[in-house]
């Protein structure tokens, strides 16, 4: 479940707006994603605003997973939140390594997807520190969702990222 986790949240950023083969197709449709604040190791980047969001539900491996993928306007940083769930009613999701509902996943360069020090996720279980932080879904009405989030984010090497009073909506494939 780890690395199923993990491998979603580095190619999530590129699946909105994709299409798989022949098997499966997953589309995505514009939303939008802000965070009031973020940063990587200590500093405050400002905020983080999206226009060009996506959300996407599919299946792997039989489990059914929402994305959230969001690249910043004008920037290289991505803040991808994977759901294992099909998101159909409003409620609270904790995410973290003591959790196995998803997690959550900040790039300081979504072109950089191998690049695992630039790659901060809230579970990051391979340092001492480990993330977290919670999803709550405020709406859904038929495929549009509405939500908030925040999140404590670690990359390989330990170092710290973060986001406080985000916000996303829109339309689900």
């Amino acid at each position: 479940m780890k690395s199923l986790l993990f491998s979603t949240l580095l190619i999530s950023a590129l699946l909105f707006g994709c299409t798989k083969d022949s098997s499966s197709t997953i589309t995505g449709v514009a939303g939008t994603m802000s965070a009031s604040s973020y940063g990587f190791d200590g500093s405050n980047s400002g905020k983080f605003t999206s226009s060009a969001a996506g959300i996407v539900k599919a299946t792997a491996t039989g489990t059914p997973i929402t994305t959230i993928s969001a690249i910043r306007d004008g920037g290289k940083e991505s803040i991808n939140i994977v759901l294992f769930k099909d998101v159909t009613a409003i409620g609270v999701i904790k995410l973290g390594p003591g959790y196995t509902n998803g997690g959550i996943s900040i790039t300081k360069d979504y072109t950089s997807a191998s690049d695992r020090s630039i790659i901060y996720t809230t579970n990051n279980s391979t340092t001492a520190n480990q993330g977290g932080g919670e999803v709550n879904i405020t709406k859904v009405d038929g495929k549009n969702i509405e939500g908030t989030f925040y999140f404590i984010a670690y990359n390989s090497a330990g170092n710290l990222a973060f986001a406080e009073q985000g916000t996303f909506k829109g339309t689900s494939n």
